[in-house]
């Protein structure tokens, strides 16, 4: 664009139309849409060019995918750490050399120094009814208290270990509050942090934006209300079908009223953007995103055929062709920080995805390979790369919901282009959600019910620990059972422990669990 053509589109009132078409290309009008005049004047000056990519705190942090946890493996090896020798008193299913491997895998990783003197099997808690209320809540894994109970067993052992199925009613386990292994609160923290931070270094340039929208806007939609509401003048007044002698009249009357409704918002603006609800603004939501929030006003479908114009397309269209003039006057360097801020928005929910509290299990190597594709993420968002060349702002009409906003009509998104820190960084997020689902480990969550396991004193039979533990805190292929850490500790190498196949099946939903962290939502006043 010449000097001569940016100080035409910047300063003369022309027809909006032949504006668009110096400025930034022809796009056609709605059905039986008209030229508008607009009178811009000065467009305002922006803030100076950024000399930085986004303000992110590292995310090289220490995290992990939380795991859902049904009892407290700690009190269950510090009952076990009293007794040197052990018997096995096991539920029926756990029979077979598979099962006689991992439950000696599983003592091997509990105590190492105990002997096994036998087992049986059958349904070592048929007849009691097994405790579901637990030791307060205060944050550690569940403990459970039963007190007075005992499981008679002739052994020559010091102790029992009890396992099996637990026969408990499944709505009343559900109803148990979840506890998880593993937090996500140090990135999400962080990234809440860049968030903030970035929002307050964009500040001054949103608000550039959004005024050299709103100094496009009012003129055009003054216009547009002034001559729409010439035409749609004949329906202002509420009429009933009884008025009418034919349905088609009716409809077209009720189609007409509904439009005037509509178009009584957009003439309520006043010479300040506050007092326009419909002003086109950014909104940093997946990206950078020029919207309006339209009337909440129902127009019956198919009533631009029954009155012949398209009023809603029209009032729209004054908003999208805002759009189309004022991105010519905003930072490309500036417009890319912003799109890249909204990117954040998808990094957030993938990461909440991933932070989800479900059944599953890790390899150490996994976690550490997630950490990384996140740390990468963080150094994206902070890449001191601005304005890529291939970016581009494009008119597409879309409807998006912004939290705590409500509903609004997209009328431009900006395309940052390939190899963009913007596209870069919600691909890689993406990427990261799809590797931490393909690499959970003993995901299905059946059965749904955990297991019973006690610890019984060999002499008089009395029950010194009770616990429910859901089968992967016990038994996952070669990872050791599931500590407060994750278990980064290598799977015990003196007692074989076989990895059963993986059980077929999608994950359960999640219970409700204390959530992590939320970045503010990046909507301005």
């Amino acid at each position: 664009m010449t000097g001569r053509t940016q100080s035409f589109c910047t300063n003369t009132a022309v027809a909006l139309s032949t504006l668009l078409v110096a400025c930034a290309g022809h796009r056609p009008p709605p059905r039986g849409a008209a030229a508008v005049t607009v009178a811009a004047g000065t467009l305002p000056s922006g803030p100076a060019e950024p000399g930085r990519g986004l303000p992110m705190p590292s995310l090289d942090v220490s995290w992990m995918p939380p795991m859902l946890t049904a009892g407290d493996l700690e009190g269950l090896r510090a009952k076990l750490h009293g007794h040197g020798t052990v018997s096995l008193h096991l539920g029926e299913r756990f029979d077979g050399p598979e099962w006689t491997s991992r439950l000696g895998g599983l003592l091997n990783a509990l105590r190492p120094e105990t002997s096994v003197l036998g087992q049986r099997r059958g349904r070592p808690f048929t007849g009691v009814t097994l405790p579901l209320r637990r030791r307060g809540d205060d944050g550690a894994r569940p403990q459970y208290d039963w007190e007075g109970a005992a499981l008679a067993d002739s052994t020559e052992a010091s102790a029992v270990l009890v396992l099996d199925d637990a026969s408990v009613d499944p709505a009343s386990w559900r109803a148990l509050p979840a506890h998880a292994v593993g937090s996500c609160y140090e990135p999400m923290a962080a990234l809440a942090a860049g968030q903030e931070q970035s929002l307050a270094e964009l500040e001054p340039f949103l608000d550039h934006a959004d005024a050299v929208l709103w100094q496009v806007y009012r003129p055009a939609l003054r216009h547009a209300v002034t001559r729409l509401s010439a035409e749609l003048e004949p329906y202002e007044a509420p009429r009933t079908r009884a008025d009418f002698s034919d349905n088609a009249a009716w409809e077209q009357h009720e189609c007409g009223h509904a439009y005037w409704q509509f178009l009584r918002s957009y003439a309520a603006c006043g010479d300040e953007a506050a007092s326009c609800p419909s002003a086109p603004r950014v909104f940093l939501i997946g990206g950078a995103r020029i919207g309006t929030a339209e009337p909440s006003v129902y127009v019956p479908e198919g009533c631009a055929e029954i009155v012949g114009r398209d009023y809603v397309g029209e009032l729209r269209a004054v908003a999208s062709e805002t759009a189309e003039v004022a991105q010519e006057h905003l930072a490309a360097s500036w417009v890319d920080l912003a799109d890249r801020l909204g990117a954040v928005t998808e990094v957030y929910e993938a990461l909440e995805d991933v932070c989800t509290p479900r059944r599953r299990r890790f390899a150490q190597s996994d976690i550490d390979a997630m950490r990384g594709r996140l740390t990468a993420i963080g150094d994206t968002l902070a890449s001191g790369q601005l304005a890529h060349p291939a970016g581009r702002w494009e008119l597409v009409e879309a409807p998006f919901h912004v939290p705590g906003f409500g509903p609004v009509q997209q009328v431009a998104h900006y395309d940052a282009g390939p190899g963009s820190p913007s596209e870069t960084a919600v691909a890689e997020a993406r990427a990261l959600r799809q590797f931490v689902l393909q690499r959970a480990l003993c995901r299905s969550g059946r059965p749904a019910l955990p297991l019973a396991t006690a610890v019984v004193d060999g002499d008089d039979g009395k029950v010194e620990f009770f616990g429910y533990f859901f089968e992967e805190e016990l038994f996952c292929g070669e990872l050791p059972p599931l500590w407060e850490d994750g278990s980064k500790a290598q799977a015990p190498a003196t007692k074989a422990v076989d990895a059963p196949a993986p059980i077929e099946g999608g994950e359960t939903e999640a219970p409700a669990i204390d959530p992590e962290p939320a970045p503010p939502v990046l909507v301005r006043p």
